[in-house]
């Protein structure tokens, strides 16, 4: 399922909203937020959409949301950038530098504006809590939230070559290909993105092997989690 099927115009709203509330929202005790992470070719929207599913199921007030490639919307908003600018340093790497010239001061992407807005708009949503951030280093920006429940999501190699098969409909080889290229993509720019290594075991508060566990039972872990973690 592709990320323009989990969203809405009604989301987006609710996502502009918080994005105001969150800045004179009451922080003592906000409401949990979980962040996934993965290896490329593993389930993170199904499961972000199983998740909150499930959790919308019990609430009655603000639902739950996921928030991934909104997130660099909400970025380019607030940095004066296009969102086509800044997908393309996250899709092109040895662009991003040319990209942000203007302002960059060091070779060091992290340092720039746009990562600052980037991490500002990720805790921001955390802080609110209710919401489900999907990639963009959120677990490395997030580690001082305790209302934040950390999951990354591992899997075979030979697992995520056939997700992406069918999922794209490649052939294996082409398939390998993909799921390498856009590997080494994101985690140039999580290395650009934030101090720390995204695959620290230490960063997560489980961490599944997806081909181990179909994405409803993950959520459901996720779930049952959350229940014991949360006061």
């Amino acid at each position: 399922m592709g990320l323009n099927e989990l969203w809405t115009l009604q989301q987006e709203e609710k996502l502009k909203a918080w994005h105001q509330v969150q800045l004179v929202a009451d922080q003592g005790r906000p409401a949990p937020c979980f962040t996934i992470a993965r290896e490329f070719g593993c389930e993170a929207y199904p499961v972000a959409e199983e998740l909150i599913k499930r959790l919308n199921a019990q609430v009655a007030g603000e639902p739950w949301v996921i928030i991934g490639q909104q997130i660099i919307d909400e970025v380019a908003k607030i940095s004066g950038y296009s969102v086509e600018q800044i997908e393309k340093s996250q899709d092109t790497p040895s662009s991003l530098k040319a990209i942000f010239s203007m302002f960059l001061d060091s070779s060091r992407a992290e340092e720039t504006e746009v990562f600052t807005h980037m991490r500002a708009v990720i805790r921001g949503f955390a802080k609110r809590g209710q919401c489900v951030l999907v990639g963009r280093g959120s677990a490395l920006v997030t580690q001082d939230l305790s209302n934040c429940i950390n999951l990354r999501l591992v899997a075979p190699h030979e697992f995520r070559v056939q997700k992406i098969m069918k999922t794209h409909n490649f052939k294996k080889t082409e398939a390998a290909q993909f799921i390498a290229s856009h590997q080494q993509q994101r985690d140039d720019f999580i290395r650009r993105f934030g101090a720390g290594n995204i695959t620290d075991p230490l960063l997560y508060h489980l961490i599944i092997n997806n081909a181990h566990l179909e994405v409803k039972k993950i959520a459901e872990l996720a779930e049952e989690y959350m229940t014991h973690y949360v006061n």
